[in-house]
């Protein structure tokens, strides 16, 4: 049964008092006071329900970024979970998920949790899902429907049998299972040098660089801060402290407020470049020498050689199984900026547009491994990259995640020692005119979706090519809006004309909010593509039926 399938036979009453809202596309989030003892005790069961009898395994790996929800919401899992006969590896400190992920890799078999709610404010909480292989649950995405099938099981609402302490009765297997075991894992030493190592990175081999890293109250930071150390860079830490309150602001490098401070530190001089991290560490936002925001797309195209030299040597060992001819491909997130993806493009590898979302993108990367799918980089700030599980040891497998450790590292690395490819992406991203993903909170779905339909319809009419879906016939899940451009770019794609792009989507992680993202190579264009989307958007503000956050 699909997610649609469930939510049309439930009374809204019934989706209130369960707070339905909180299963998203690709991932468990919701405001922590509407998770009550009662639904966390309900969620928790429900996944170790889903891990002993759909994934099949009794092993859990559990973990948490700083957010002040997160404690309770961990110690309720060590007393369910091991209830219900699952093994628990637990590290007990705030940590990035992605040194989670790195957890991961060192114990695939497990099933794992993430308590986390990423980039959102400080009263969110939320899980990220994973199946045993590293294999990323989403909505109808994963074994039994991945978080459907989780929330199948809780909206049954399956009392553990036993209680506290007690046994408990497997409905699979029919079978008691004793209680669980609770073994604390840590990872972080491991992290940072396997992080380094992959970087090119070795003692000192940063020495005296000046960077600043803004963590945002974050967990990042403890992690970057050693490594760095380490490589003896000159790292001037901002928000270093793991905070849960997020003092400094919405733990989001996207929102300009959060880290003006930063940009104006960096504006002032003295520093090579600024790194920016999200709440749990996901995120890594890279600022250049007078504060600006490289596009993380740009960003990966500077990085590329080096990317490139990783997976050659995969190949030449044999990592990718038979014997098709060497022909690397990305993905680009479908807000990608053309000159970026020609520059991506321009480095000898096909180029894919794909749909936004952190498990689809990574789904995505580990399915098309075979098919010499390396890498891929959402404008949100997010890198992803088919990772191996040894550097030893190519043939062992990768792993398609998140580690934004390793691209920091990178990218610290290359601006030393080839500052010439990043002024060559200054100078590109300098030509173009781009407002930057904003969000515009709608009170009723429906409301959302009518406005939506009203910006393409406009844009339609005055000639844009409309694209939804993605060069395989999957749904984009968004709009991509092109004036002056082709459907597929590569190369040698003519980009001197006047051109511009709109981005348009719903945003499946959060309630009620869509976004838009406007890239031109005119200040003319930019503004009457934003202002048109306004004028549409105004009229839904100016009735109260929508806010802009």
């Amino acid at each position: 049964m699909t997610y649609a399938e469930l939510a049309k036979g439930l009374p809204e009453t019934l989706k209130q008092d369960l707070n339905f809202g909180m299963f998203k596309a690709y991932d468990i989030r919701t405001k922590s006071s509407r998770l009550t003892g009662e639904l966390i005790r309900r969620l928790v069961a429900a996944i170790g329900r889903y891990s002993l009898e759909v994934l099949g395994t009794r092993r859990i790996m559990l973990g948490r970024d700083g957010r002040i929800a997160a404690p309770s919401l961990m110690e309720a899992a060590l007393e369910l979970l091991p209830d219900m006969g699952i093994d628990v590896l637990v590290n007990p400190l705030p940590i990035s998920t992605c040194q989670f992920y790195y957890s991961h890799m060192r114990n695939p078999d497990c099933a794992a949790v993430m308590l986390t709610a990423s980039h959102n404010p400080g009263e969110y909480i939320g899980l990220k899902l994973m199946a045993p292989g590293m294999k990323t649950l989403a909505m109808d995405s994963g074994p039994a429907g991945g978080i459907t099938g989780i929330l199948t099981y809780y909206l049954e609402g399956a009392a553990v049998a036993g209680g506290r302490g007690q046994e408990y009765a497997a409905p699979a297997a029919g079978a008691w299972r004793k209680r669980g075991k609770v073994e604390v894992r840590h990872y972080l030493e491991p992290f940072i040098e396997y992080s380094l190592r992959l970087a090119g990175v070795g003692k000192d081999g940063l020495a005296g660089l000046p960077i600043l890293g803004d963590f945002l109250g974050g967990t990042a930071g403890p992690e970057v801060a050693e490594a760095f150390g380490y490589a003896g860079a000159a790292l001037r830490m901002r928000n270093l402290v793991p905070d849960g309150r997020f003092p400094a602001g919405d733990p989001n490098p996207g929102v300009a407020k959060s880290i003006q401070e930063s940009k104006e530190m960096m504006a002032r001089g003295g520093f090579l470049c600024g790194l920016c991290f999200d709440g749990d560490g996901d995120r890594m936002d890279i600022l250049d020498p007078r504060g600006e925001q490289l596009s993380p797309s740009f960003n990966l195209s500077v990085l590329l050689p080096e990317i490139l030299g990783i997976f050659k040597g995969a190949y030449a060992k044999g990592a990718f199984g038979g014997s098709a001819a060497w022909r690397p491909r990305i993905y680009a997130d479908v807000k990608t900026n053309p000159l970026a993806l020609q520059a991506q493009a321009r480095q000898g590898l096909d180029v894919t547009i794909i749909r936004n979302g952190h498990s689809f993108i990574k789904e995505a990367l580990r399915e098309g491994f075979v098919r010499q799918y390396l890498a891929a980089s959402e404008e949100s700030a997010h890198y992803y990259m088919n990772f191996p599980l040894d550097l030893d040891d190519f043939r062992a497998g990768f792993a398609a995640t998140e580690n934004t450790l390793f691209f920091s590292l990178l990218s610290a690395r290359i601006w030393a020692e080839h500052p010439e490819r990043y002024e060559r992406a200054i100078k590109a991203q300098s030509g173009l005119v781009r407002q930057r993903e904003w969000p515009c909170h709608f009170k009723d779905d429906t409301l959302l979706e009518k406005s939506l339909a009203e910006v393409e319809s406009e844009f339609a009419h005055r000639g844009l090519l409309i694209m939804k879906t993605m060069e395989d016939g999957q749904s984009l899940d968004a709009t991509l809006m092109r004036s002056g451009l082709p459907a597929v770019l590569d190369k040698n794609s003519e980009l001197s004309a006047p051109w511009y792009q709109v981005a348009q989507r719903n945003t499946r992680s959060e309630e009620g909010i869509a976004r838009w993202e406007v890239v031109a190579n005119s200040e003319k264009d930019c503004q009457e593509a934003v202002a048109l989307i306004r004028s549409i958007t105004d009229r839904y503000v100016e009735q109260g039926l929508a806010e802009y956050l």
